[in-house]
């Protein structure tokens, strides 16, 4: 129930931030053509103020509910670069912790092939694994039943409406591609769009300050592993010149493959602390469960390095 009530709060506050942001570029281009005394720019001044303390009674409201969370309160919030804003997103997505964590990296996208499949039914869909193994069906919807019912408008003119009753397709998959994981016109896709752009908003401090969490360190030694492969050149870095000197610069292929591996510890990490908190069994990622890697960091030595991190920033700040 509660991932009802963030879902509320956070579709509340991204239509506030939305407007806010709008508000600000009007700003902008008022700025530019009144003084500071003009009225219109005043008015303008104070939307995007009252605009703001919205803002900020949304984010109270999200911390309220949050308070009694025990993923928020043991991992979320000990995590750097993770505020109530992002611990929002995340958890107002309703991660369900009774599945598999493979199934968490498919709702957000992270597996490296997709599958191109089609069903008895004509339905055209991506899946994140091969259906003839797994056994899956199709996810797509179709319609159920169709019945009549009455409208009545204001007036008190009666009007015939259908009601469409929607259901699980649940087809047999009659045909299935490997493919490399991107988007294909005309096929249905199995991640959750708000779940990709919340990967990419809780990645961005990482990115930008790589030195400064534990996440952003893997992201930096990801990146620099990925440019000094054999066949990284023009793939993971082009060469750039800047002040004539020839500089080895990350190509975005590079970048965004980085941001996926944080991403998916960092979920693993969530995960983790998620089920064992609750006094639940943990599987280790595939891996290290089954391809024998053995360099996991566990979720508590992870936060261990975070506060390190945390307090090498406060005494500089001192300093």
């Amino acid at each position: 129930m509660q991932s009802i009530a963030l879902r509320g709060i956070y579709d509340t506050f991204e239509a506030i931030q939305k407007m806010r942001i709008a508000a600000e570029n009007r700003l902008r281009a008022i700025i530019q053509n009144y003084d500071e005394n003009h009225k219109e720019r005043q008015i303008a001044m104070e939307h995007v103020k009252r605009i703001k303390e919205f803002e900020k009674i949304i984010e109270k409201q999200a911390e309220e509910v949050l308070e009694g969370d025990i993923i928020y309160n043991e991992f979320l919030l000990k995590v750097n670069g993770i505020n109530i804003r992002t611990s929002l997103r995340l958890l107002s997505l309703g991660l369900d912790i009774e599945r598999e964590l493979s199934d968490w990296y498919a709702y957000f996208g992270l597996v490296p092939i997709y599958w191109a499949c089609e069903c008895e039914y004509g339905h055209k869909i991506l899946l994140p694994s091969d259906p003839f193994k797994t056994g899956a069906t199709c996810i797509m919807s179709k319609k159920a039943h169709e019945e009549e019912d009455l409208s009545e408008d204001i007036d008190g003119d009666l009007t015939v409406i259908k009601r469409v009753t929607m259901e699980r397709c649940g087809g047999k998959i009659v045909k299935a591609e490997p493919m490399p994981p991107k988007r294909i016109k005309g096929y249905f896709c199995f991640w959750n769009k708000k779940a990709k752009k919340t990967a990419y908003i809780v990645t961005d401090y990482w990115v930008k300050n790589p030195n400064k969490s534990f996440y952003g360190k893997i992201f930096k030694e990801e990146r620099e592993k990925l440019m000094n492969r054999p066949d990284a050149k023009d793939k993971y870095y082009k060469i750039m010149k800047k002040d004539s000197k020839e500089t080895k610069v990350a190509t975005r292929r590079a970048t965004l493959s980085a941001r996926r591996k944080a991403f998916k510890i960092f979920l693993a990490h969530m995960y983790q602390a998620w089920r064992e908190l609750l006094g639940m069994g943990y599987r280790m990622p595939y891996a290290f469960e089954y391809l024998k890697h053995d360099d996991f960091i566990d979720w508590k030595d992870a936060l261990k390095i975070e506060e390190t991190l945390r307090s090498k920033k406060s005494k500089k700040k001192v300093a």
